[in-house]
């Protein structure tokens, strides 16, 4: 074959990356579609709700907050609310951003590497205006189940209730991420578990902010204990 054959066969360099740019704009509406049709299917069940009410009639946008293995399951069940969401600001995060942005998100680009101030002057911001805000306790890198500090600042420069939420599902995959995703499957039980809400004063101090890290670590391992034991429960009956 020679030369000018494999040229006419070969896409151009820049015909891949429209390929590519245009694959990147069309899948965000499509996964947002599907987290919509796919949970749509599962029977939701709801412990501690009177918790999200009274946050929600507080009078002050709340920060609700969970693990980052809760992420699909909650970004639909608080879907098309105005809410804000901290997204990294790696390519990946501009893709998450885009599938948030379809499901009715807005999106405070950073994280604690890169951009977190930024970040959170944008929940602020979005926050004032009366909206309320979600934090993934445990960042968008991890470790797992370890909280970091960044949630703590918002709520204590806000001055708004922080609403700790774990969920369990079953039938359910749990995917090989660093923070084994749980995803459940179609026609599956989900339950939802809202905890007291948390309250951080003005004045705390840096030792009284690492006590709350810890204590709201232990309140949401309570919660995703509580929804897997309510979940056994109905299924022994």
């Amino acid at each position: 074959m020679t030369d000018d054959a494999l040229r006419l066969r070969l896409p151009r360099s820049s015909e891949r990356k429209r390929f590519s740019a245009d694959r990147f704009a069309l899948l965000p509406p499509v996964v947002a579609a599907f987290i919509r049709l796919h949970h749509a299917t599962c029977k939701f069940t709801i412990l501690g709700a009177q918790y999200e009410v009274d946050a929600l009639r507080s009078g002050k946008p709340p920060i609700f907050t969970a693990w980052h293995f809760a992420f699909p399951a909650l970004i639909y069940y608080f879907r098309d609310r105005n809410g804000m969401l901290m997204v990294s600001r790696s390519r990946d995060g501009e893709w998450v951003a885009r599938v948030l942005r379809s499901l009715g998100y807005h999106s405070a680009r950073g994280s604690s590497g890169k951009g977190g101030g930024m970040a959170l002057r944008q929940l602020i911001g979005h926050m004032r205006k009366g909206y309320s805000a979600g934090f993934i306790a445990d960042g968008s890198q991890g470790p797992a189940l370890v909280a970091q500090e960044g949630i703590l600042i918002l709520a204590r420069h806000t001055q708004c209730p922080l609403v700790p939420v774990s969920m369990a599902a079953k039938p359910c995959w749990r995917f090989r991420s660093w923070d084994r995703t749980l995803l459940a499957k179609p026609f599956s039980q989900v339950v939802l578990a809202f905890g007291h809400p948390l309250h951080v004063r003005k004045d705390c101090t840096p030792a009284e902010l690492e006590v709350l890290k810890r204590h709201l670590e232990t309140t949401l391992n309570s919660l995703t204990a509580d929804a897997e034991g309510w979940l056994a429960y109905s299924h022994s009956q």
